[in-house]
């Protein structure tokens, strides 16, 4: 990690990584406030926890007196655990559910 960058993190959020990544297509190159007032408009599920996210990042970047035009370097959703659930079915079949959860990471660095 280079001393111009931040990281903001958080793991284990509900929904899958590749509708979340939808949504993180749309903001990278873009400067974190206009990132923070795309996302109140969309009607994506993890557009609020994205938002947060990049909140976080923004904040650490103040703490460390980061140069203040930021830039999203990086927005990377990784997998998470999955949680495996049972439906049962009729004469005695079951089948699986797989609830799906992703890692987020943003990655502010100044220009």
């Amino acid at each position: 990690m280079d001393s111009k960058e931040v990281i903001a993190s958080v793991k284990n959020i509900k929904g899958s990584a590749g509708k979340t990544r939808r949504v993180a297509r749309l903001l990278k190159g873009l400067s974190p406030d206009v990132a923070v007032s795309t996302l109140s408009f969309l009607n994506y599920r993890n557009a609020d926890v994205l938002k947060k996210v990049i909140k976080t990042a923004i904040n650490n970047a103040d703490k460390k007196n980061l140069e203040k035009p930021y830039t999203i370097k990086e927005i990377r959703i990784d997998e998470g655990q999955t949680l495996k659930r049972y439906r049962y079915l009729s004469k005695g079949s079951v089948a699986m559910i797989h609830k799906r959860t992703c890692n987020i990471l943003v990655k502010l660095g100044s220009s």
